[in-house]
């Protein structure tokens, strides 16, 4: 299902899945690699390549994620720093979610909403999940097909 064609031959998608909680961060990666994408997943925000670079390394590396998935509350750092971070680095990923266990504040949803294209509350709706993956592939897939 998230296998896609390219101009340069077929691909599976790729999705960085960040979040300190093993359980939420297993559940995730799992549905995500059974509907066929190329998972990293990182319990550590630092260790995960939207953090470790110090600039986007995607011009040079084909291993830009076609979706991130960040948990908001961990230690240390939050996911709107995370996702701020990405694109002051200079990341394209388009498809960015932000997960979290409570409600966020005003101030953060502002922020969140300059980088996430979705916002999911735990406990996921997984029916609204699997429609913002459905969207994301479709539009992966033309981009890539065009």
């Amino acid at each position: 299902m998230a296998k896609i064609d390219s101009v340069d031959g077929s691909r599976f998608l790729k999705a960085v899945v960040i979040d300190d909680e093993p359980v939420v961060l297993s559940c995730i990666s799992l549905l995500l690699k059974r509907r066929g994408y190329e998972v990293l997943a990182f319990s550590n925000p630092a260790d995960s390549p939207v953090c470790r670079f110090r600039s986007c390394p995607c011009s040079q590396h084909p291993s830009c994620p076609d979706l991130v998935i960040s948990d908001f509350d961990m230690p240390g750092i939050n996911g709107v720093e995370v996702l701020e971070g990405m694109f002051e680095k200079g990341c394209k990923c388009r498809h960015v979610a932000l997960i979290s266990g409570k409600g966020l504040r005003e101030g953060d949803l502002i922020r969140m909403a300059k980088y996430a294209t979705r916002y999911f509350l735990k406990p996921i709706d997984f029916i609204q999940f699997y429609a913002w993956l459905d969207r994301v592939e479709h539009e992966v897939a033309g981009r890539c097909t065009a």
